[in-house]
């Protein structure tokens, strides 16, 4: 089986030069390292409690707390499988739109699904929210896509996004930059019998340039890029 190219979580941004988001900043996103690959995270090859290693099982075998959950009830991932029956967010109505809430709704449905595709592999509806150009997430989907496809899955690593509406600036050709924060989740990546575990506890201390455009009548994630 190939190991999935390493992972790299962070959203990249344009800078907004010197950005006071309440007296602290945040990361992007932390990392889900490629398996085996001490040097990809700080706590890299560190299994959580409850899990053993070397714990392993085929895709159709492995379910979040030890069985198959009835249709319709949610299930997180655990050591034991990846996440069921997750919700997929509903577009919101009115969001299409240039508007300051439509904006708004926008970036949090951004938000939602991108944590919906890091619990399932299903990344095609998040990947449609992306410019093309942003090319470090589209691979970023690449490799979730495969980590799902070769049986592996992600614990937690949910992406929270806090933005501050003062500081939003109008550039060209529809451009906004948003002034923000990026938390995440400590996050637990189970592929080929193997746990990586990667803590993203100093997420929150990175401001971040989060840039969206509307074209077209609809809007896109362009880049994010913490502020130095």
């Amino acid at each position: 089986m190939r190991a999935p190219r390493y992972l790299t979580q962070t959203l990249t941004l344009a800078a907004l030069g010197a950005l006071v988001l309440s007296g602290c900043g945040e990361k992007a996103t932390g990392s889900i390292p490629e398996p085996g690959n001490s040097s990809s995270s700080a706590a890299s090859a560190s299994v959580p409690a409850g899990a053993s290693e070397g714990a392993t099982a085929e895709a159709a075998e492995s379910y979040s707390g030890g069985s198959k959950a009835p249709e319709g009830e949610y299930r997180a991932a655990d050591e034991q499988g990846p996440a069921q029956n997750v919700p997929k967010p509903e577009t919101p109505a009115a969001m299409n739109v240039e508007t300051t809430e439509g904006m708004e709704k926008f970036i949090t449905y951004y938000q939602d699904m991108r944590n919906y595709a890091l619990q399932t592999g299903d990344v095609d509806g998040v990947r449609q929210l992306v410019d093309e150009s942003f090319t470090q997430e589209q691979d970023f989907f690449d490799s979730l896509e495969e980590i799902y496809k070769s049986d592996g899955w992600v614990i937690e690593g949910k992406l929270t996004i806090h933005y501050n509406k003062d500081l939003i600036t109008s550039m060209d050709d529809g451009v906004y930059s948003i002034g923000s924060n990026f938390e995440q989740d400590d996050s637990v990546l189970w592929y080929d019998g193997e746990a990586t575990y990667t803590d993203n506890s100093d997420s929150i201390y990175e401001g971040i340039d989060f840039r969206v455009q509307f074209k077209d009548s609809k809007w896109k994630v362009l880049t994010s890029q913490t502020v130095k």
